[in-house]
């Protein structure tokens, strides 16, 4: 079950909104702005009850300059774990004092998601002026931080394909990331309707595919798997094709040609 507990955030329509979210969008009769935790933690127990949810996953908008959030979305993963005993993932900028993530830790979080969209820094200033203020460099401390304090392979980030980016630097960014441990969930810009991106064509399959290649193996070189995901976007991996040719690494690691199975 995933949700997203803040429908609303700090950089939505000033000239720091990200131009590929719709997150002001989903509004009025859709959903309610601001989820409590006693709301999720009700709803979270009765997907694992009559649905079989296995796992929740919790994104917001920035709410402020300082935990972005983190310790809100927190506050409401404590309340399901204590309801659902689910695993969670919680989603969230770069916090400016890192010793939030121990905060986010003790309240029951088993993953974090801290997404820097993108490895190039003109396409995540240009797209995401907001994040940009952190830098891709304020990313990589983050996600240091946040691998020893939740431990490798429960921590990623969004790399969204298709905005201009050069893709020599999607391949070096995300082999830094999975040497430290980061899980880089790689997925095809999709457009939103109503966002400021609307318009951008969806990225050339072929390239996706040479990307998820690469990716796929640099996962498999520092030992991640998205099936050892405990919780979150990398467990569930519906917006994205890159488990499929994880698999295909593995086989081919293991000496199984893809054509006997």
């Amino acid at each position: 079950i995933a949700s997203t507990v803040v429908q609303k955030c700090i950089y939505w329509g000033t000239h720091e909104q990200c131009g590929f979210c719709g997150i002001e969008l989903t509004r009025g009769e859709q959903t309610i702005p601001v989820k409590t935790p006693a709301q999720l933690a009700e709803v979270c127990t009765a997907a694992r009850d009559l649905d079989h949810a296995v796992d929740v996953t919790l994104t917001t908008g920035s709410l402020n300059r300082r935990d972005r959030g983190a310790i809100y979305i927190s506050r409401c993963a404590h309340a399901i774990k204590e309801a659902s005993g689910l695993p969670i993932q919680v989603q969230f900028e770069p916090p400016d004092d890192l010793r939030v993530l121990d905060e986010v830790k003790r309240a029951g979080v088993d993953a974090v998601g801290i997404h820097s969209e993108t490895f190039d820094p003109e396409v995540l200033a240009r797209v995401a002026p907001g994040k940009a203020q952190c830098g891709i460099e304020g990313y990589f401390a983050c996600w240091e931080r946040a691998v020893e304090v939740f431990g490798r392979g429960a921590v990623t980030t969004y790399v969204l394909l298709g905005m201009g980016e050069r893709p020599e630097l999607i391949v070096e960014g995300c082999r830094r990331a999975t040497e430290m441990g980061v899980y880089p969930f790689v997925v095809p810009l999709r457009p939103v309707p109503g966002t400021l991106m609307a318009d951008s064509p969806a990225p050339d399959p072929d390239y996706v595919g040479r990307i998820y290649a690469e990716v796929s193996a640099m996962i498999a070189d520092a030992g991640l798997n998205h099936v050892e995901a405990k919780a979150g976007c990398a467990r569930c991996q519906a917006c994205s094709g890159l488990s499929a040719w994880e698999r295909v690494a593995a086989r081919e690691r293991d000496g199984v040609l893809v054509g006997d199975r």
